[in-house]
């Protein structure tokens, strides 16, 4: 069996980080395998492709690198990370009495449409593409599948839920938490899609101040600049207490989530959640909204509240307040990290693409 995974796209994202993983993970367990992706990545399975990058058209221009890149080879199994890369197989009709596997995570942009018309377009194309013509169809919660079937009207068999891993070896719980003079609340993930819903890090943030809550929120992002975040900040008069960190690299991630108080996750809709998980493994009770797949991939170790700021504010204060609750949280989130492995996730896809 010689499995390809395909890909357009970079590491630098949940997507990314999922194929990185995976790739890696079935690489150890079944050397026959191949990952095509943007010119990154040193492992010797990775075939690196040329591409150009144009900022709001990835989604339509992609697709046709990946396509010119995988000409010139063969596969028993295609898997596609993604819907785009999925369009990219059919168009090099590579793919012909293949077995055809594609990941599609969520359904976000059928629920927060994108701010440009082609962007839907495309989403859209893809999606009905890669639902007609896969074998297969992997998701990676009960609740992306539930979703595939009532919103993008795709049949039940065809899909199966293979939940996501985390890397244990790169986060995991510090001996010792740190001590900080005020509670220290961090956030990392997007800052400037609608369903993140950043804005309430800000207003949960002004909500604790005004109830007179001592506290330090730290967000981890390279594009609060881009974002009406910093802005907030400002006119609610919060600059002591919200601190921008900038993108967090991976050599960093786990003495950032590790050292946190408390992680709070106020997003309006997740297909999975890495964030959240990957505090959990690094041993930090989380405050995260119920919203989406979030109840789902967090069962225990969480505090989960509707996400408007009030609630998620009640739920820091009664963690910083009752150490007893915040102690057993702290256990439960290593626990319930520990149910997700990339072996795992690597063990149940090589069953789908023996099937």
């Amino acid at each position: 069996m010689d499995i390809t995974i395909i890909s357009c796209l970079t590491s630098n994202c949940g997507i990314g980080r999922y194929t990185e993983q995976l790739a890696a993970t079935v690489h150890q367990k079944h050397n026959q395998l191949k990952l095509y992706r943007k010119n990154e990545g040193n492992a010797p399975f990775i075939h690196a492709y040329k591409h150009r990058s144009f900022k709001n058209l990835k989604h339509l221009v992609a697709p046709y690198y990946l396509k010119n890149a995988i000409q010139h080879t063969d596969s028993t199994v295609w898997h596609a990370d993604n819907i785009d890369a999925f369009s990219a197989l059919i168009w090099s009709g590579k793919g012909k009495k293949k077995k055809k596997v594609v990941t599609i995570h969520d359904t976000i942009p059928l629920l927060y449409p994108h701010d440009h018309w082609w962007e839907t377009s495309a989403f859209n194309y893809h999606l009905k593409k890669s639902a007609k013509e896969a074998d297969v169809i992997v998701t990676v919660s009960h609740t992306s599948k539930k979703d595939l079937i009532e919103k993008a009207n795709i049949n039940e068999n065809k899909i199966e839920v293979v939940y996501n891993g985390i890397d244990h070896e790169m986060l995991f719980p510090s001996e010792e938490k740190k001590i900080h003079k005020r509670f220290n609340i961090r956030y990392i993930g997007g800052l400037g899609a609608v369903h993140k819903n950043a804005v309430a890090l800000i207003e949960t943030a002004r909500e604790l101040k005004q109830r007179g809550f001592e506290f330090d929120m730290e967000i981890g992002s390279g594009v609060a600049h881009h974002t009406v975040l910093p802005e907030l900040t400002k006119k609610y008069g919060l600059e002591a207490n919200i601190h921008f960190k900038g993108f967090i690299p991976d050599s960093q991630l786990q003495t950032f989530l590790s050292e946190a108080d408390v992680f709070l996750y106020p997003s309006l809709y997740e297909g999975f959640g890495f964030p959240p998980l990957e505090a959990m493994a690094c041993g930090t009770a989380v405050v995260s909204s119920d919203t989406g797949s979030l109840a789902e991939i967090l069962p225990k170790g969480a505090l989960l509240s509707a996400p408007e700021p009030a609630a998620l504010a009640d739920a820091v204060i009664k963690i910083a307040q009752d150490n007893t609750l915040k102690t057993r949280l702290e256990k439960e989130a290593i626990e319930n990290a520990k149910s997700f492995s990339w072996q795992k996730t690597a063990s149940q896809m090589l069953e789908i693409y023996r099937a």
